[in-house]
């Protein structure tokens, strides 16, 4: 990643759980003369003397460039490398732009990695990358083999669904070979354990084995030192059965215990809810997604609404299925009417558009520069929206942003009118 002359390198990832990889990949590579920093500190953005690559979070890159003046260039950074770009949000987004905007006059190269979109010319276009330094493939142009398989299911969601989903579940797991695995994605954690259970029932009756998804050669004492160390006893049943769970629900030894034993093939099944998608460190030979909704509480007491999982969530778990050898299998269970949509983007690339207009993070970003006395009048505030991902997107997709013209300044004036009216309302307030 960096080059001779690159000194002073910003990484940036959307997720603090990637943040946290990203750290301990670059401190274990050791890269001599090389300093690997995290978070945010005050002197972040201040050119640092030898060689520092300084790791971020988007909400940390936002915290920390939004106390700067906007106005003021940012001499000396050589490189930034921004992961994960599909999952775009408001506030990466601005902080880059933000990033981007200080960094106009001066030599900064950007990169940026992506998971395949369906179309990437205008997030190439905000890095001002030329056609020869983009590079854009479809899921399907992948080296590695991955085969995708989808049943639809007419039942409403409910237990009697996931019932249904069972025995699909079970065949896919059977198919898996001798010392491979198998990892189950169901929407909650709660679902964990009572799939787990539908599913070691559903083995014990096309099996007639009381191991259930152990490898046939696994000693009868094999797990009794690993069983012994659980802190939660009531893993004890699953994992002699070879079947794991992962999520932030269960004590961390006890994760890290099943993690080792998913690495050597006892565990073959592992029982992961939707939202630890983005933490399992692992992958499988199969992977299947029981179910493309779940059950969402905006607060407590309030109503209950069901939602499908985002087009992001199902590709990061279709990648759990991606490995460096061998091929992989990934079955999808969704509903009949959504599959077309999820096959369609899964095999051609994500949409990607900006979730910026109009948000939290613009509003409080041009509030944080009242409170700081930075006065930026109308030309300079559209100057900086100008470096955004928004900026090309209004152009490119005006509809989608509410927008009657397709002029790139007259839409950028639209937003700036409002971003002043409501930062002079909450000023007031």
């Amino acid at each position: 990643m960096m080059r001779t002359r690159d000194n002073w390198v910003i990484a940036i990832a959307p997720r603090k759980s990637v943040v946290i990889e990203m750290v301990s990949e670059l401190k274990s590579a050791a890269i001599p003369g090389v300093t690997v920093r995290h978070g945010v500190r005050s002197d972040s953005l201040i050119r640092p003397t030898g060689k520092i690559i300084h790791v971020f979070t988007a909400t940390q890159l936002l915290q920390a460039i939004s106390q700067r003046n906007p106005t003021s260039p940012l001499a000396g950074l050589d490189l930034v490398v921004c992961e994960n770009l599909e999952q775009l949000d408001s506030t990466y987004e601005l902080s880059v732009s933000l990033l981007r905007h200080a960094t106009q006059s001066c030599p900064t190269r950007f990169v940026g990695f992506s998971a395949s979109l369906n179309d990437p010319s205008d997030l190439a276009d905000w890095f001002d990358v030329n056609p020869f330094g983009l590079y854009s493939f479809r899921p399907r142009d992948r080296d590695q083999s991955l085969i995708v398989s989808s049943q639809t299911f007419t039942i409403p969601q409910s237990a009697a669904l996931f019932k249904a989903m069972v025995r699909p579940t079970h065949a896919a797991i059977r198919m898996v070979p001798p010392g491979e695995s198998a990892m189950v994605f169901v929407p909650s954690r709660e679902q964990c354990r009572t799939v787990a259970l539908d599913l070691l029932t559903q083995c014990a009756l096309s099996t007639e084995t009381e191991k259930g998804y152990l490898p046939d050669n696994t000693p009868n004492d094999y797990l009794e030192d690993y069983l012994g160390r659980l802190q939660d006893a009531t893993l004890i049943d699953f994992i002699s059965k070879g079947v794991g769970f992962f999520h932030d629900g269960i004590y961390k030894s006890d994760r890290n215990l099943m993690l080792e034993l998913y690495a050597e093939g006892t565990i073959r099944v592992l029982m992961v809810p939707r939202d630890s998608c983005w933490t399992v460190p692992v992958r499988a030979t199969v992977v299947v997604v029981m179910g493309t909704q779940f059950v969402h509480v905006e607060a407590e007491g309030a109503d209950r609404q069901l939602r499908d999982y985002g087009l992001i969530e199902l590709v990061r778990m279709q990648s759990r299925a991606v490995r460096h050898t061998g091929s992989g299998h990934f079955y999808l269970f969704c509903q009949t009417e959504t599959k077309d949509t999820f096959t369609r983007f899964l095999n051609e690339g994500l949409p990607l558009e900006s979730q910026l207009l109009e948000t939290h993070d613009l509003a409080t970003w041009y509030n944080i520069q009242k409170r700081n006395l930075v006065s930026l009048n109308e030309p300079q505030l559209a100057d900086a929206l100008s470096f955004t991902f928004l900026a090309r997107r209004l152009v490119s997709n005006p509809t989608y942003y509410d927008c009657t013209t397709t002029s790139r300044d007259e839409n950028i004036s639209r937003v700036v009118d409002k971003l002043f009216t409501r930062g002079s309302e909450a000023i007031s307030q």
